[in-house]
């Protein structure tokens, strides 16, 4: 079988987080003796090299597309990708294209986004078969769009335990990332933009450290366009002392993350968020999660055993249960800590990597 892989996202050494999931998927089809070629784009800062790539991308696509045969199309991320594949299916009427459908592809998280989904609705009837994240997500695409296409569940590349675990000893994490070894850490890792909830996140720390002032330090890994209303709310809520900044890091750096943290926290308000793998890599190295009540984190959350769940958005919500987590004797901890762990062992890729090939292979409509 020969795939041709689309994304608007994947791994530069610059950016070696964005879009990783896709480059997972890849090799998952590579260790399955799928021949994969692959028209990707990297990540670009600047507005004006951005244009230029999109451009190189579509022209690229779309050639490829039409001089060369593959047995599937696969594409990640519908909106941004939905335009040059809808043009070639009209010179190419008997090319079959697999959708990958993520967060803002059904859910856009800003108004400018809006404009895509026309295209993303008419893609996701053009497609032999769609790929969703999370059996939510899964539902939220046949309630919005009514396709009749065939729609499967794989969630994202999987954890990859060979990188996620839990350290039998943490001294390493710490000095990598250059802390304390006797202090306590809780942490988030998300980008800093609209939606992510990171300002629930500093609003609860700041509530939970004025009521019951803890020992604790907060660590936030991201990078984004609101960076700057970050730091200035930090200031405002005078959490400097108390706030431990990483801007992006590579999957080896977050992995010593997630073993520095009792707990880690996902303070997402997108209804797009179509699983949060993150919440799953972090569990992976034992660290239970404190999530909103959203999303695909649904999926995977149960209350009280593996994590604990808090309203969307709701800052006073979550400093009620870190404020409940922090005070859980330690073999509450421990316990959800094993039961974090074994969640995630459901989503290793050693579990997972037969379902993707069985995907392309599977002829029969559902």
């Amino acid at each position: 079988m020969k795939i041709l892989l689309v994304s608007n996202m994947y791994p530069s050494e610059q950016f070696p987080s964005y879009g990783v999931f896709v480059r997972n998927t890849e090799q998952i089809l590579l260790e399955n003796n799928i021949h994969v070629d692959k028209v990707v784009m990297q990540k670009k800062t600047k507005k004006f090299n951005k244009l230029i790539a999109y451009a190189s991308h579509y022209v690229k696509m779309i050639w490829t597309g039409l001089t060369k045969n593959y047995d599937y199309i696969y594409v990640h991320y519908a909106s941004h990708n939905a335009l040059p594949l809808l043009v070639l299916k009209k010179l190419k009427k008997h090319v079959k294209i697999v959708t990958n459908v993520h967060g803002s592809d059904v859910v856009p998280e800003v108004p400018s986004q809006e404009k895509f989904q026309p295209r993303v609705r008419q893609l996701l009837h053009e497609s032999t078969k769609i790929i969703t994240p999370s059996p939510y997500y899964k539902q939220l695409v046949k309630k919005k769009y009514e396709v009749e296409r065939p729609i499967y569940v794989f969630p994202s590349g999987g954890v990859n335990f060979k990188l996620f675990h839990s350290f039998p000893t943490k001294e390493k994490a710490y000095k990598e990332l250059n802390l304390d070894a006797t202090q306590r850490y809780i942490g988030c890792v998300s980008r800093i933009d609209v939606g992510k909830g990171w300002e629930y996140y500093l609003q609860a720390i700041a509530q939970l450290e004025k009521e019951t002032p803890t020992t604790y330090k907060y660590i936030y890994v991201g990078s984004g366009k609101d960076e700057e209303k970050f730091h200035s709310m930090i200031k405002e809520l005078q959490l400097e002392s108390k706030i431990v900044h990483f801007p992006l890091l590579p999957q080896t750096s977050l992995a010593y993350i997630y073993n520095v943290i009792d707990t880690f926290i996902f303070p997402t308000v997108r209804e797009g968020e179509s699983l949060g793998l993150v919440g799953l890599e972090a569990m992976a190295c034992g660290a239970p999660v404190i999530g909103s009540r959203i999303g695909g984190l649904k999926d995977y959350i149960i209350d009280g055993q593996n994590g604990l769940f808090f309203e969307p958005g709701q800052a006073p919500e979550l400093t009620r249960q870190l404020r409940s987590f922090i005070h859980f004797p330690d073999h509450t901890k421990e316990q959800m800590s094993q039961q974090a762990v074994k969640t995630a062992q459901q989503y290793s890729v050693d579990v997972i990597s037969e379902q993707l090939p069985t995907i392309f292979f599977d002829e029969v409509e559902r």
